[in-house]
């Protein structure tokens, strides 16, 4: 082994994060059943989680008109694929808010989070960006999310993660409250499950999906193969959570942001907070002086981040997808 191959520098220091924040277990279960549960303590420096709530329940009364009762409430608005429905029609989404990056302080911090940046690393590299981040507000309903993998791919998938996910449990998970379904070790067949394979309740309910158990303030991380869902909230009272989707930067995202983010948030955050919403991406470019530019930019801002944390590629003429 060469201990100069930049490859290798950078799974080592990836490693080097992963023993300083003491994440080896959930490493481990991660690794073994494609998610793990990463408690408060650990995962929620602070008041983060707390913060995070109370902003999203204020764009859910902007939204709404309604503001949200945690202990008694209902789906403010609720959504059936893309479409707006009213929540006694029963669909499993509840409120989905998007582009929370853009919603203050809060939600750049829950980005860089340091536990959330080591496991996204760990599966995706340092190149790793955001893909999207969300919330869904959910009530009771009866029907349940059926099982599928974010990794939307013909198979066999890759085997390394393209995707993972990273969800802030901002209310209690447990099976009646509407908690993420999981298949354990599903990650390993490289495949979406088969439509008798999705269902969550009824006769055809998948008998080996377990609920997520998780107190507010954990994180909830799992590879992008994984097969998950939601159980659907069987008690009074709503279930918020704040997903926040990672993504190699070959893929496709959800959220574009090239571009999009204002300087004064880029000044006020690391190098890597620019790499992280997607800056730093090369390709994408929509004219013929816009492909001279955009690359120029894009390599401006990985070398920064590279000079920022030490790590090889920081004059790479093409950043390092690794």
């Amino acid at each position: 082994m060469n201990i100069k191959d930049p490859a290798e520098i950078l799974r080592q220091a990836a490693w080097k994060e992963i023993q300083r924040l003491e994440l080896e277990l959930y490493v481990a279960d991660l690794d073994a059943n494609g998610f793990t549960v990463i408690p408060p303590s650990i995962a929620s420096p602070g008041d983060l989680h707390k913060r995070l709530l109370a902003r999203i329940l204020d764009l859910s009364e902007e939204d709404s008109g309604v503001r949200p009762d945690l202990v008694a409430g209902e789906n403010p608005v609720a959504f059936k694929g893309s479409e707006l429905v009213k929540a006694e029609d029963d669909a499993p989404f509840g409120q989905y808010i998007p582009s929370l990056i853009f919603e203050g302080p809060a939600f750049e911090e829950a980005l860089l989070n340091p536990v959330l940046l080591a496991m996204s690393t760990y599966l995706c590299g340092f190149s790793a960006v955001l893909s999207s981040m969300s919330c869904f507000v959910k009530g009771p309903t009866r029907s349940a999310l059926q099982l599928h993998a974010d990794t939307f791919l013909p198979a066999p998938m890759p085997a390394h993660a393209l995707l993972c996910n990273g969800t802030y449990v901002l209310t209690e998970f447990n099976r009646e409250n509407g908690a993420t379904a999981f298949v354990p070790g599903s990650h390993k067949f490289q495949r979406q499950p088969r439509e008798e394979e999705r269902f969550l309740t009824g006769q055809n309910a998948n008998s080996n999906a377990v609920a997520s158990e998780a107190a507010p303030g954990s994180l909830v991380f799992w590879h992008g193969n994984t097969w998950h869902g939601a159980f659907n909230r069987t008690v009074p009272g709503l279930r918020v959570s704040m997903p926040v989707l990672m993504a190699r930067p070959s893929m496709r995202t959800e959220e574009d942001l090239f571009g999009k983010i204002p300087q004064a948030v880029l000044d006020r955050n690391p190098a890597r907070f620019a790499v992280l919403t997607q800056q730093g991406i090369v390709n994408g470019w929509h004219s013929k002086e816009h492909s001279k530019l955009r690359p120029a930019q894009a390599r401006e801002v990985m070398r920064k981040f590279y000079e920022e944390v030490d790590l090889p590629n920081a004059d790479a003429d093409i950043p390092l997808y690794g």
